[in-house]
């Protein structure tokens, strides 16, 4: 599972996540319903994190 900088396409779902439109591909999601985007300052970048034993990380 990635993230990208794209726009929305027709199919996807769009939702509000901490005032940062996020368009999901609904064959995803019910795999990223826990997931949220954050900061990591180790890594000074954006992160989706959570359901990490759900993803086989």
């Amino acid at each position: 599972m990635g993230m990208a900088l794209d726009e929305p396409v027709a199919e996807d779902i769009v939702v509000i996540i901490n005032e940062i439109r996020v368009a999901i591909d609904p064959q995803l999601k019910d795999d990223v319903k826990n997931l949220v985007i954050e900061y990591d300052p180790g890594r000074n970048a954006i992160v989706l994190s959570g359901n990490e034993s759900e993803c086989g990380n």
